[in-house]
């Protein structure tokens, strides 16, 4: 039978989901390993007990990482949206975030309370493997490499040199844990992505649950992002070439990924499992992403939240291609009709004056409680839409992008044959390309992934001067109109190259001066 997600976050998830979110903040990844009934001795027994301890790791671990985290970096600080609810994400919008940045803090507590729970996780199965299924320990297991592997694939980019923490227990007494190398990081995430390769079944029985695919998908990006462009092509072909046995393709339409009801679709590689939830005690398990991007005042979320906080910028915008179906279900502006949101009134019709960037965010924000009532409903900063962490177009790009590779262009009639299949699903199947550039790329890239946290890690893999370039060219300004109109006041800065990473939150560095210190080897 298939595990719920809904009842297992409900009847198990709690105590996992208290430990986590009480001690985030403190020694975060110290107190990472999950306490209380997952750590007794009489947890770990059944298939039943095992898969639900993982079913944990794909929602409240990572709550704070999407609440505000994922965005602030992945398309604030590189400039597909303006921030500028508070201070801590006025910082990402003018891109001088600081070690007291509680965002940023929250994102390392929260990347390292999911390598927390992978290790606890770990150590249980393999001191209970005796009594379980050998399938079972393999799939628990693999999830828990994946899991650690993509925690440390944020950390590494976001912070450089970071701790490699295998045996939380061990350093409960003992807090002096010195950063990495870089060079080191990368190692362990392609062993523990490896390890998951083998471990992981080639097609999950669980819905939501990764599976083989995902570890070859994410190990692509790995190499990608290491300009290791042979195995980051090698890997995203063995996807491609291999869609009816892993059941990987493009949903039909773009907007059809977008709603609650399409969870865990075919494109869907890795996702982030959430249940829409108002319940005393459940905050953590549902997606909190509709409150800060659905337009202020205009009651689509059915509660309180919807602060559009998130704004498309004008830089954004500027870039966007006529014609292209993404562009709606992206965000939204003036005259623009939902009928999947008020339902009960007919559909919503977005107005003009609602934003200095004349747009709201769209992607991910679902509507009211009536707009999703067969979907487990929406409450106020909850929802149950999941978030895409590696969708199945983007396996199609990492192809294309590890093509190019330290060149400017292909004309690989294979790569075009990808970024065709991207380009033709958002309606622009009358642009053909015959050979894609760089710039062609992350524009497509741009365009598809907007307001899912990646644009930001796409301008890294760029060279450090064409980065640089490109950030210090972004427009991070504002109409003078709220109704996106007017003469533009800019907002351009000069980047520089220590602004490529972020700096360890001061907290952390209090409980543990070593991480203000040169990092060293870890093999």
């Amino acid at each position: 039978m298939k595990p719920n997600f809904k009842n297992i976050t409900r009847a198990c998830g709690v105590v996992l989901a208290v430990s986590v979110f009480g001690t985030a903040c403190k020694k975060s990844f110290f107190d990472g390993t999950p306490k209380g009934q997952y750590t007794t001795e009489t947890f770990f027994k059944t298939p039943a007990e095992v898969q639900a301890a993982t079913a944990t790791m794909y929602n409240a671990p990572w709550f704070n990482f999407n609440c505000t985290y994922s965005m602030s970096i992945g398309d604030v600080y590189s400039g597909n949206s303006t921030g500028d609810a508070n201070t801590a994400m006025t910082q990402f919008q003018n891109m001088n975030v600081t070690q007291s940045n509680e965002y940023l803090a929250k994102g390392w507590a929260a990347l390292y309370a999911v390598v927390g729970q992978a290790n606890a996780i770990i150590n249980n199965v393999n001191n209970n493997a005796a009594v379980l299924p050998d399938s079972t320990v393999k799939t628990a297991l693999g999830e828990c490499h994946f899991m650690r592997a993509a925690a440390y694939f944020y950390l590494v980019r976001n912070y450089g040199a970071v701790p490699i923490v295998t045996e939380a227990n061990n350093y409960l007494q003992n807090y002096q844990i010195p950063r990495h190398l870089v060079a080191d990081v990368y190692k362990f995430i392609i062993s523990d992505l490896q390890a998951a390769e083998t471990q992981l079944p080639v097609r999950s029985n669980a819905k939501g649950r990764v599976s083989r695919g995902a570890a070859k998908a994410m190990l692509a990006k790995v190499y990608l992002t290491m300009d290791d462009f042979a195995k980051a092509k090698a890997k995203a072909w063995e996807l491609i070439s291999n869609e009816s046995t892993y059941g990987y393709g493009l949903v039909e339409k773009f907007e059809d990924l977008f709603y609650t009801r399409n969870n865990n679709n075919k494109e869907s590689i890795f996702a982030l499992q959430w249940v829409a939830s108002n319940a005393d005690g459940a905050y953590g398990t549902g997606n909190v992403t509709q409150a800060y991007c659905a337009p202020y005042g205009q009651e689509l979320t059915g509660s309180t939240d919807g602060w559009g906080s998130f704004k498309p910028s004008i830089d954004l915008q500027r870039d966007s291609i006529a014609g292209d179906a993404r562009r709606k279900v992206t965000y939204m502006r003036a005259n623009d009709y939902y009928p999947e949101l008020l339902t009960a009134k007919g559909g919503y019709t977005y107005p003009s004056c609602k934003s200095k960037t004349g747009a709201n965010v769209k992607k991910y924000v679902v509507g009211n409680y009536e707009d999703n009532a067969a979907t487990g409903g929406a409450y106020n900063m909850s929802t149950g839409i999941n978030t895409y962490m590696i969708r199945y177009a983007d396996v199609l790009l990492t192809y294309v992008e590890a093509e190019i590779g330290n060149g400017t262009s292909t004309s690989d009639p294979v790569a075009i044959a990808q970024f065709m299949r991207v380009r033709t699903r958002a309606g622009l199947s009358s642009l053909p390309v015959t050979s894609i550039t760089t710039d062609d790329l992350l524009r497509e890239r741009r365009l598809e992934f907007a307001f899912e946290g990646q644009y930001w890690y796409d301008i890294l893999r760029l060279p450090q001067d064409q980065a640089l370039l490109r950030l210090s060219n972004t427009e991070r300004g504002l109409f003078d109109s709220w109704c996106g109109s007017g003469p533009v006041i800019t907002n351009k800065i000069n980047v520089t190259a220590n602004m490529l990473l972020f700096p360890i939150p001061q907290s952390e560095i209090d409980i543990d001066p070593k991480l203000a210190e040169n990092p060293v080897g870890y093999y």
